[in-house]
């Protein structure tokens, strides 16, 4: 009797092994979507307000791809704690832009698991129409990708206030 014949899941029934985010496609499926989100956010000056929540958010929850080297590990975990605690920049505040430029290197940060990495994922801000409720939903995206990170937010408020230390003004 021959064997049936083992069908591959259809890619849109494929999570994203890094966020967790259902039926995008895989790791693959997830990329194409941020993409996605990027070029709307670049042809939206509202959405585009939101730009840096959005990169910091996909780049927490998935640090296996954005966040490999210690440098760009503390430049989206500090930048993310600077937008929620001390008000969001569209682009990385001067005195995080001045701590990470040049060759350096942070202590090494252990990333959650990838199914702790956040209740919200790049798939529930995607297809969202309004501007407004896009804005919103991405803030809410932050502080999930931001409380998954929980065990290290001692550590990038400590770099925050060494940035600020430093010099350079937001």
């Amino acid at each position: 009797m021959p064997r049936p014949v083992k069908q591959e899941p259809e890619v849109s029934s494929v999570a994203c092994p890094l966020c967790g985010a259902s039926g995008v496609g895989g790791l693959d499926g997830c990329l194409e979507i941020f993409d996605g989100v990027i070029g709307k956010e670049f042809q939206s000056p509202e959405r585009f307000a939101v730009h840096r929540l959005t990169v910091d958010s996909y780049s927490l929850q998935h640090p296996e791809r954005f966040m490999v080297s210690t440098k760009s590990a503390a430049t989206h975990l500090a930048a993310m704690c600077w937008s929620l605690e001390c008000g969001l920049s569209r682009n990385l505040p001067l005195p995080l832009k001045n701590m990470v430029d040049g060759q350096k290197s942070f202590e090494r940060l252990e990333p959650p698991v990838p199914q702790a990495r956040g209740e919200v994922t790049i798939l529930d801000v995607a297809h969202i129409e309004s501007a407004s409720d896009y804005t919103a939903a991405v803030w809410i995206w932050a502080r999930s990708a931001w409380d998954a990170w929980s065990t290290h937010h001692d550590q990038a408020r400590l770099w925050i206030a060494q940035a600020k230390m430093r010099g350079g003004r937001a």
